[in-house]
């Protein structure tokens, strides 16, 4: 059984550091900042979308496939939401709001001081 060989789990060890890998390099080539945080969310979207398809080819392997397309379904839809906050919540990048007003504030009063 090939699912149930040491070669089996070697290539799923071996896709997941590919994952990992192109995770990195995706978020780099998107300017994105990726923190500690961010990356363990990632990581356990990563590992919930994983588990969705081992549910389904489990209940698929005891003959409960009406079970099985049914929890596969609803598991693709909970992770395309999660999936979407989880890429609003990367990309999303804070305005320094201090540092902003103090540049318009010193403009301003350069403007000021130049009128008089």
């Amino acid at each position: 059984m090939f699912l149930g060989s040491e070669f089996f789990w070697l290539l799923m060890g071996v896709v997941l550091i590919l994952v990992g890998f192109a995770f990195k390099a995706f978020v780099e080539d998107r300017g994105w900042k990726l923190t500690w945080w961010k990356g363990v969310l990632g990581v356990i979207w990563y590992g919930l979308f994983s588990l969705n398809f081992y549910a389904y080819g489990t209940l698929v392997g005891e003959n409960e496939s009406s079970a099985a397309l049914k929890l596969f379904l609803f598991g693709l839809f909970v992770l395309a939401i999660l999936g979407v906050g989880l890429w609003r919540l990367m990309s999303w990048k804070p305005q320094p709001a201090a540092s902003s007003v103090a540049a318009v504030e010193t403009k301003a009063a350069k403007r000021a001081r130049a009128k008089a």
